[in-house]
């Protein structure tokens, strides 16, 4: 806004369309590589209209959670008690709950990202313990939690959920090989109908699965990260930021795969910056502040 006023111009790229919203005059909207159209800022333009000209029709289904209040079940299937980390986390504790979507917010900084990476075994608390219930096995590894079927999609997927030199192919069978191995051997036309069946399920655009990791879109490239865990069929998902840096399109395909998890009875802990996904998506949400649960 300060450059405008200076006289200076701003192209500002965003998949955020309430900030575009507020700060643009003009808005040029592109699809798959295409150019759609340029429309003028003005009273008429909302969100919606915009959706509409990104993805070429009404936004199919619904977009948030419609089923608020919905009773969660008294089943408890993670159980963290009294983490804490350097001075990043300060005696954090939650229940998540069989079937229940619970959110974490906060700024960037508060340390909810680190709490993942304690659930998930990839990070050792200095004190406290995270464990499955009812038996109480204690997660320390990304061994122990993915042998108990906990799965976990980084904030930063190209570095820490995918291969990012590998095929589609290889990031969806890595923590899959038990699904085509035949004695001591794994099958390679096994394998490739499995992550081929795998990826298009979830309507992954490819050309197919041995094209690379790199060159998918960053919504394309989220499908994979999750449904490999998905094809695992994980119990608790740990989704940190599972939107970010995606378009409107598989936002709300990412939102209806939540849903239908969530009727199947997996459990999800859904980490984001933005609270309007959080609060469209969770049954409880554990806002966070300077390392501590807040409210």
């Amino acid at each position: 806004a300060d450059i405008k006023r200076r006289g200076g111009s701003v192209i500002f790229i965003s998949h955020d369309l309430g900030e575009v919203l507020k700060l643009c005059d003009h808005i040029t909207v592109f699809r798959d590589g295409h150019y759609v159209d340029t429309v003028s800022n003005d009273k008429d333009l909302d969100e919606d209209a915009l959706k509409r000209l990104m993805i070429g029709r009404e936004l199919e289904g619904k977009y948030y959670r419609d089923d608020y209040g919905t009773p969660i079940s008294d089943e408890v299937v993670l159980q963290a008690q009294d983490l804490c980390l350097d001075n990043r986390l300060e005696h954090i504790s939650l229940e998540l709950h069989r079937g229940e979507i619970l959110g974490l917010a906060g700024l960037s900084e508060c340390g909810m990202h680190e709490l993942a990476k304690i659930l998930f075994g990839a990070c050792r608390p200095d004190s406290g313990s995270v464990r499955l219930l009812p038996k109480g096995r204690e997660i320390t590894s990304i061994r122990s939690a993915v042998s108990n079927d906990i799965a976990y999609v980084a904030k930063n997927r190209d570095r820490e959920s995918l291969m990012s030199t590998a095929r589609i192919i290889d990031n969806i069978s890595i923590v899959n090989m038990d699904k085509f191995r035949v004695g001591f051997f794994l099958s390679p036309k096994k394998e490739y109908r499995f992550a081929d069946e795998q990826a298009k399920k979830i309507h992954v655009k490819m050309v197919n699965v041995k094209q690379n990791i790199s060159d998918l879109s960053g919504g394309n490239k989220q499908k994979v990260a999750l449904v490999k865990w998905i094809a695992r069929d994980a119990r608790i998902l740990i989704l940190d930021c599972p939107t970010r840096g995606i378009d409107i399109k598989v936002k709300a395909d990412i939102y209806e795969l939540m849903r239908s998890l969530k009727e199947e009875g997996k459990s999800i802990i859904i980490i984001s910056e933005e609270l309007l996904e959080v609060i469209g998506m969770s049954d409880r949400i554990l806002v966070m502040k300077n390392g501590r649960i807040s409210g």
